[in-house]
């Protein structure tokens, strides 16, 4: 499905992100719903009319106690079946629309969340 694809593309990227220095991405993606299901909660907490767009802009906060990440979420201005979803952040919390499961490190018989960063064993 549409959502289950944008949540794997958010997830994969998310993940590359972590040793990356920029904090910011967008997507584009033809849909006809205006906020696509990304795996994480989010509050809407403002709305803007965009210059030279018929469409507006909507802000939104990852809704996770103590978490920083927002979005923006606007029709494409030249193509209204897309929806531009811009990402700004890391998230500081695993993501509750995604199944993790235990891993064990052989080496140090420290358990891991699968999935997620990890600092080195040293």
């Amino acid at each position: 499905s549409e959502g289950e694809h944008f949540r794997t593309a958010v997830a994969a990227l998310a993940d590359e992100g972590r040793a990356r220095t920029t904090d910011r991405i967008a997507f584009r993606t033809r849909s006809d719903d205006e906020v696509l299901d990304d795996g994480y909660k989010w509050r809407k907490y403002g709305k803007k009319t965009v210059k030279n767009s018929p469409n507006p802009r909507n802000y939104y906060r990852c809704s996770t106690e103590g978490c920083t990440v927002k979005k923006r979420v606007e029709r494409d201005r030249n193509d209204p079946r897309y929806v531009v979803t811009m990402y700004e952040g890391r998230h500081s919390h695993v993501c509750p629309g995604t199944v993790y499961y235990a891993a064990q490190d052989a080496a140090s018989g420290r358990f891991f969340v699968a999935g997620m960063h990890h600092p080195d064993l040293n």
